[in-house]
Order: structure tokens, then sequence, then C-alpha cells
């Protein structure tokens, strides 16, 4: 990642300048503007999708109002009385009577009720005896027994005597409706007495009366679509909808709202007619929603961009002034660069603030020279004090040969106690040989301080007591190998070895803030009393200092070692991160 950016960084101070300016004022600039025309976005389309709500709810409200006035005309047919004695005995009239009654009720009942326009409503009724009346011209000739055995006419029964069918495939002739299908109230007719004594068909050419409402709305594009997802009518409209449409009104369960197409991202806006598993949708074009919008985010980013073109113009300009003096002082210090720093530069034939600029180089090219050669001198020195510190070091190697040797002659002379505290010592030396491996799981640390401690029970007999305090949870906690041992040696040797009576030693180990925490507590003699008897040593300890140096090493500033002063003993504390690993089965 670093590596990219090196390489797309720019290096000239022109460059820079203007990215500058390019990030802080135009790229913020252009940010600020997309906002707001977002804002008038979405504050226009609020707007548009309010006013295509009210069309929406209209159409509803109307479609529901349409099929109030269709039931109200159920009623009025089957409570008049010349068409009860027309269907009920018709012996008493020639067809042609019959015919002529029916018609004429029929078309007084029309005109009563719709008004405005009577050329949708078209009736349809049978007798018991095999006679179909209509008031329209049928595509062709109706035969009664087929219309008893449509299946609408096989649904209607004592408990439903009524049934809506929203796509009746059209039965009226071309020449008085091309609709493709129509709205039908389908009912048994009863008298007064609630006995049945006819069956009526009563349709509405909808998509007639639908164009009423969307004829002069251009811009919107109405669709009906029903439960199934099929597309019964559309108005206004030569757009094909995508089949992602018509699978939505399969599974929404919403009565309204709207969303956006993805593939053409244009505006659903749909109400739902539950008696009849309709959809009226408004299908908006995106062009049609945010035209004023388009218009005038073209002519804005037009100037913009004439305006973007004449300040880099401008800048180009200033940048090559300013930086022409800076770009040939590059090219000499890239040569002094290639040099190695040991030479500098002529101050000749440079002024004002760059010669100030090339006489602060020379300075500091003098300067990182004499600094380079302090450095080399330093780590000289550190490899030889490294190199003298190993050739001191008794090979560990050798001591475990040499242990191993003890504890079998010991072994051999019945002694017990010395083959213990060889298997201990070699346990802890054994640890330590394993230098590739900085971190042991906290079990195996606490192992090597029973060990050690096994070594000094021998020394101290039942004077010292050593409790622990943790949680065995925390037995696969990772912390560095030899860490604990140091801080318990320095508490017996330090602490409680001037005690006269009991040494107590407490291990307390617990985690916080993700931090685990490791303290030794010991009631021996204290710091000032261990200070006091360290005045005449000759060589100071190094045990504590040597585990600060490897925590800041391993931890940074999160490894920590501190030690405390107690009324009665001292108090270390190690902190290091909570690093738990998983167990495993192994050697």
């Amino acid at each position: 990642m670093m590596a990219i950016y090196r390489r797309i960084q720019p290096k000239r101070l022109k460059t820079k300048l203007f990215l500058s300016l390019l990030i802080l004022i135009i790229a913020p600039l252009i940010v600020l503007y997309l906002y707001l025309f977002n804002q008038f976005e979405a504050a226009l389309q609020d707007k548009i999708v309010t006013q295509s709500s009210k069309g929406l709810d209209q159409a509803q409200q109307s479609t529901e109002d349409l099929m109030s006035l269709v039931y109200k005309t159920l009623v009025m047919v089957q409570n008049d009385k010349v068409i009860h004695d027309v269907l009920t005995r018709p012996e008493k009239y020639t067809e042609l009577d019959r015919i002529h009654l029916i018609e004429r009720v029929l078309k007084n009942i029309d005109n009563s009720i719709f008004v405005f326009n009577s050329q949708i409503v078209y009736y349809t009724l049978l007798d018991d005896y095999g006679t179909v009346y209509t008031s329209f011209q049928p595509q062709q000739m109706l035969n009664y027994r087929n219309i008893k055995n449509e299946r609408w006419a096989q649904q209607l029964n004592v408990d439903h005597p009524y049934l809506w069918i929203a796509n009746d495939p059209n039965y009226v002739s071309r020449d008085v409706t091309s609709s493709k299908y129509l709205l039908t109230l389908g009912s048994i007719m009863r008298d007064t007495n609630n006995t049945p004594f006819s069956m009526a068909r009563i349709s509405i050419d909808y998509e007639k009366w639908f164009h009423t409402f969307v004829h002069s709305d251009k811009e919107h594009q109405y669709y009906i679509i029903d439960k199934a997802g099929t597309l019964v009518s559309s108005f206004n409209s030569e757009l094909v909808l995508d089949r992602e449409v018509f699978a939505f009104f399969r599974e929404t369960k919403e009565k309204s709202g709207f969303y956006f197409e993805q593939g053409t991202d244009n505006l659903i806006n749909y109400r739902s007619i539950p008696q009849l598993d309709w959809y009226f949708v408004d299908v908006i074009p995106r062009k049609v929603l945010f035209r004023e919008i388009r218009d005038l985010k073209l002519e804005f980013f037009s100037i913009f961009i004439a305006f973007i073109l004449l300040f880099i113009a401008i800048n180009m300009f200033i940048s090559y002034k300013f930086t022409k003096p800076l770009t040939v002082l590059e090219k000499k210090m890239s040569s002094i660069v290639n040099q190695n720093l040991k030479i500098t530069i002529s101050e000749k034939n440079y002024t004002g603030e760059i010669l100030q600029v090339i006489r602060s180089f020379n300075q500091m090219s003098t300067d990182m020279n004499t600094m380079v050669k302090l450095l080399k001198d330093e780590q000289k020195r550190r490899e030889l004090v490294h190199f003298q510190m190993l050739l001191s070091q008794i090979n560990p190697h050798f001591l475990m040969n040499t242990l191993n040797t003890i504890k079998w002659i010991a072994i051999r002379k019945g002694d017990k106690d010395i083959p213990d505290i060889c298997v201990s010592l070699g346990n802890i030396l054994e640890t330590s040989l394993h230098s590739e491996v900085e971190l042991i799981y906290l079990k195996d640390e606490l192992k090597l301080i029973e060990d050690y401690l096994l070594i000094h029970e021998l020394r101290y007999n039942d004077q010292l007591n050593v409790d622990y305090e943790y949680n065995s949870g925390m037995d696969y906690a990772l912390v560095p190998k030899l860490s604990i041992q140091p801080l318990v040696e320095n508490s017996i040797l330090h602490g409680i070895a001037p005690l006269k009576g009991q040494g107590n030693i407490l291990i307390r180990i617990f985690t916080e803030d993700k931090l685990l925490y490791i303290e030794i507590e010991d009631n021996g003699v204290g710091i000032q009393g261990t200070n006091q008897r360290q005045k005449g040593r000759s060589r100071k300890g190094i045990g504590l200092q040597n585990l600060k140096d490897r925590l800041q090493i391993l931890f940074k500033e999160d490894g920590k070692l501190e030690v405390i002063p107690l009324e009665h003993g001292t108090l270390v504390r190690m902190q290091l991160p909570y690093l738990l690993s998983r167990p495993y089965e192994g050697g």
C-alpha cells in the first residue's frame, strides 16, 4: 500500500499546489453543489410522489364508488316489479314484449345512475326458463346453458349470492367496445321474500371509464396489474414494463407505496383495490421527474468547468514562475545525494532566500556526516560489549551435563534431596536453552516457579510459604519465559532471607482492560532494608533491569514493571498484553 502511495504521490511543488487547491477548494465545492442538487431532487421527488398519490387515491376512490353504483344498480334491477314479473311469469308476454320491457327498464336505471357515461355498463339477465336478456349487442349469440356453466355462475350460491370478476373477457361486440377485459358483478337476484328468481351479470367497461381520469395527464403512465403479477390494462403508455415490476406485485403485501425500479430508475407508485386484487400503478420516468433539475445541472456544470479550466491555466503560469528556481536547486541537491553528502553546493550565483536555503543545506550536510561517523563508532562499541558478554557467560549445556552427573552420583549414594534439586534446576536451564522461544504458557512459567521453590525448600525448611491467586482459565496466557522467576528470586533473596520469622510470598495474577497483571507481594524487610544491605555490594543486580528491557522490547508501552513499597514488605507489579493462546496436544 505504501509503495503504491509513493508511486502516485505528486513529486513537483506546482503539482502539489494544484492538488491542494483541487482537494481543499474545488472538490468540496463540487460535493456541496451535488449535495444541493440531490436535495432539490429529493424535494421535487416528494412533490411529484404526492401529486401522483393524489391521482391514484382519486382513481381508487372512484373505482370503489363505481363498484358501489354497480351494486346499487343490481339492487334496483332485482327490486323492479316489471323485471320481476317478466322473469318469473314470461308466459304473460310475447317474446318481443319481454325484450322491449326489460330494455326500457334497464335504460331508465342506467340513465338515472350513470348520468355522465351510460355507455360503459352492460346487463345480462337469465331467467329460470332458459332465456337470456341483454342491453347490448354481443360478439356472438349468447347461449343460456353456456352462461350457466361459466365459472362465476357455478360459484354463486346461497352463502355467496354475488361475486366480483376482475378480468372478465370481453363478450360485447367490438363495434361497441374494444377493451380486452370487463369488470363484472355476477349475482343471484332475490325478490322481497328473499327467494331467488333470476341471475344477473352487470359488466363495466372500466378501461373507457379509467381513460376519463388520465387522458389529460400525458407525463404519467398508468397500468392496472393484478395480484398474480399480470398486466390487465395500460393507459397513456407505450412503455413495456420490466419483469421485475410484475414480480414485485406478486410478492408485495403492501396496499400502497412507491419505489424506484432498478433497471430503468422509473418511479413506481401504486394503490390497491382489495376487492378486485388489483393494483393501480403510476409509472413516472426519471427524465420526467428531474427534467428541470437536469437542465439546471447541465448549465451550472458547463460554467463551472469553464471556470476550472481558467483556474488551471492561471495556476500553471504562477507555479512556473515560482518553482523554476527551486527546480534548479532540486537538480543540484540530487547530484549531491548521489555522492553521499560529501560535497557542498557552491554559494556563488545565488541570492536572497535561495542563498539561505543553500547555506542551510551545506551546514546540514556537514552535520550529517559528523553524525554518521558517531553512529558508526557507537555501533562498533555495542558489538564489542555484546561479544564480551557472550564470552563471560557459562555454557548452559555444560551446566546441564554437570547436573546430570551430580544427580546420578547422589542416586547411587542414596540421597533423596539432591536429585530433586538437580531435576528442578535442570528444568530451569532447559527452558533457558530454547533461545528461539520468547513467549511460553503461564502454566509452564508457574511450573518453573515450583521447580525454583523446590530448590529453596531445603534451605528455608518451613519458614517460606508461597500462595497463588489466579484463574485457571488463564493457564494458556502467553508470558515471557523466566519473567516471574526473577521476581520471586528477588523477593526471597532481598526480602525474605534477612527476615527473622515466617516469610510469605503471594503470586497474584489477573486481567483488566485487555492487559495481564502479575503481582509478587512479600512480607520481607522492604525496599529500604534491601538498599541498606546492598550498600556494600560491589556488583549491582541486573535482574529487574533486564526484565524491564525485555518487556519494553516485546510489548513497547504495554510492557511495564514497577516496584511498590509496602508497610511490611514489597509489591512488584508486571504489566503486559493479555494474549490467550489455544490449548493444543503435543510434546
